[in-house]
């Protein structure tokens, strides 16, 4: 309802999305490039709007730039739009829900590297790690791979090259990877863990005065405040 909040609110999301902070798809990134164009350009003008009108950096994530012909599907998605969004508003409304239905959406992500099974070579690969869960998403199509639950993690480790997960019963070995950002990916997963356990002592000694809303707890962490 507020033009200025909403304002700032699409303007974080666009820059997470196109400096790839917030992992999108190649479809998902054309969908997002469609509405910023209609929240940009209005209605889409057949003689004005052919490809090279954009700059493309601006609208994509840097790893689909040089799609072929992807100016081409931008377009067809901006005249989906024709007609459907009043003014910018209405575009920066939509753009914004569609970015907090994503599954990647309020995800920290870390870039590592991988050991391949059964091969001496290592992979990119995208580790996030939410208020519930830990992530494992394939750099390149930005899918999500894996999920635990942070509830299943029992042990890990940060050393200057490396990072180390252990969830116990709940997988058959270790889950390994090498970075350098090990200590802000542990401070992350202490953090979110101290909610978890914090919520959950308070849950359990709801009982004794019945008063919910004496529980508050910060839902998002910062590396640096964990």
């Amino acid at each position: 309802r507020d033009p200025v909040q909403l304002n700032l609110l699409y303007v974080q999301m666009r820059d997470a999305i196109l400096q790839g902070a917030h992992p999108v798809t190649f479809d998902e990134a054309i969908q997002f490039a469609g509405i910023q164009c209609q929240i940009q350009f209005g209605d889409h003008v057949e003689t004005k709007h052919k490809p090279g009108f954009l700059d493309l950096k601006e609208f994509l994530p840097k790893e689909y730039v040089k799609n072929k012909g992807v100016e081409k599907k931008i377009y067809i998605e901006h005249r989906r739009w024709v007609g459907a969004m009043v003014s910018e508003v209405d575009g920066k409304v939509k753009y914004t829900q569609l970015a907090r239905s994503l599954k990647t959406y309020g995800i920290t992500f870390f870039l590592v590297k991988e050991k391949m099974k059964g091969k001496n070579k290592l992979v990119p690969r995208l580790l996030g790690i939410t208020k519930e869960s830990v992530v494992r998403v394939d750099e390149r199509t930005k899918e999500i791979m894996k999920m635990w639950p942070l509830t299943t993690v029992r042990r890990w480790a940060a050393s200057p090259n490396s990072f180390t997960l252990d969830f116990g019963d709940y997988s058959d070995s270790y889950y390994s990877v090498q970075t350098t950002e090990g200590e802000q990916i542990s401070q992350l997963i202490a953090g979110y863990i101290d909610i978890i356990l914090k919520k959950k002592k308070a849950s359990d000694h709801l009982g004794i005065d019945g008063n919910e809303e004496s529980f508050t707890y910060e839902d998002q962490v910062a590396p640096a405040k964990a």
